[in-house]
């Protein structure tokens, strides 16, 4: 699947957060959803403008690894779960060192 590099640093973000909600215990169908402004509060992207923000989860959208709602809260797909389970085998820790990368 081709990702711009910003799609490919937010879908992981997700995805690290919701390996980080299961692996605290929350339910699946839980830790799957993201209120619409969720992005904002991660570090990964408090440096980028609302519009770009919104414009990458579209793409990511786009591309089925999410699920967007009118209200603007989204949900990671099963296509978004399994494409990044078969990307990242070794689950939380090599999606955090991936992520780390990004952040300076």
């Amino acid at each position: 699947m081709e990702l711009t590099k910003d799609a490919d640093k937010m879908i992981c973000v997700i995805y690290k957060s919701f390996l980080q909600a299961r692996k605290n215990g929350c339910a699946k169908a839980d830790a799957r959803r993201f209120n619409k402004s969720a992005l904002k509060g991660f570090p990964a992207f408090e440096a980028w403008n609302p519009r770009d923000i919104s414009d990458t989860l579209l793409e990511i959208g786009r591309k089925g690894l999410v699920k967007i709602y009118i209200g603007g809260d989204f949900e990671l797909s099963d296509s978004g779960i399994i494409y990044m389970e078969n990307r990242f085998k070794n689950g939380l820790l090599e999606v955090t060192d991936f992520i780390s990368k990004f952040i300076p």
